[in-house]
């Protein structure tokens, strides 16, 4: 890490780290694809086992199309976030998340997770002062026998 960050320059990424991971989560539940997308940087790359999409327009793409798909619910209950501050602009994080989804209208009966996966993630400080992720890779641990793979591999 950089010796030039002061205690508060390290919280203040910190939190915006922090916020960056929410408004994943949020975002992506909440089918925001134009604000879930710039959460990333122009030339991301956003992996899920062996799907890969380069660039936050492939990112855009992917999710609207989950969206169009038709009914869908889902929410990411993310924690364990650790983050490694590399230097100012630049830094790496790690965290755990679980994911309940279904193909229905809430209430859904049913409350059994979808997933529970590993995030691996580089971010990285944009012109705009804004944090974003470069990369994220999902590493899938525990998975329901229903669930089919990540969106956008079939």
């Amino acid at each position: 890490m950089a010796a030039e960050l002061t205690s508060k320059g390290i919280i203040e990424i910190k939190l915006a780290l922090n916020e960056l991971n929410a408004d994943f989560c949020y975002l992506l539940d909440h089918r925001e694809t134009d604000r879930f997308a710039e959460l990333f940087t122009e030339d991301a790359i956003y992996t899920h086992g062996a799907r890969a999409s380069h660039g936050r327009s492939a990112i855009h793409k992917l999710f609207d199309e989950r969206n169009q798909a038709g009914t869908r619910i889902s929410r990411h209950l993310q924690t364990g976030l650790r983050i490694e501050l590399i230097d100012g602009h630049s830094a790496k994080g790690s965290s755990v998340c679980m994911t309940f989804a279904a193909d229905a209208q809430p209430p859904v009966a049913a409350a059994m997770p979808h997933l529970v996966a590993d995030f691996s993630d580089e971010y990285r400080l944009c012109e705009d002062q804004r944090w974003r992720f470069s990369r994220r890779h999902i590493e899938r641990i525990f998975v329901a026998p229903g669930n089919k793979g990540p969106v956008g591999s079939n």
